[in-house]
């Protein structure tokens, strides 16, 4: 397991490393809970590994509200698809915060189906207002 936050960094950004190694980093990155922690785990909920990935976001659900922020900005720029959608609802829907899961129930929905790209930008904006 990392011993820091930028080792863990590394870690979980090295796609050359085994998918077990970059999940400790994840985890680890749960525990520490930096700004950029989060940044990191946020950007790997695009990660090509179906488990890193999952990681990420059991992570940043771990973390709670802190989170929120990266999340929400990463849901309104201008390259979300449905791999970082998909992300975004497992760390809504498992989140360790009752306000977040209860504030992120339209969210949650606007995040699946035929519209989702065009109905969860404003409920992330929406979102960011409260949390940042």
């Amino acid at each position: 397991m990392p011993e820091s936050t930028p080792e863990a960094i590394a870690v979980l950004q090295n796609t050359r490393l085994p998918e077990h190694q970059r999940v400790d980093a994840a985890r680890s990155l749960a525990a520490a809970a930096t700004p950029a922690g989060i940044a990191a785990l946020t950007v790997s909920l695009r990660d090509d590994d179906h488990g890193v990935r999952w990681a990420a976001g059991s992570a940043l659900a771990h973390i709670g509200e802190p989170a929120m922020p990266a999340l929400l900005n990463a849901l309104i720029g201008p390259d979300v698809d449905e791999v970082l959608r998909d992300g975004a609802r497992h760390v809504l829907t498992d989140n360790a915060s009752p306000r977040v899961r209860e504030l992120s129930v339209p969210l949650i929905k606007a995040l699946k189906g035929p519209q989702a790209d065009i109905a969860a930008m404003p409920e992330a904006l929406k979102l960011l207002a409260i949390f940042r």
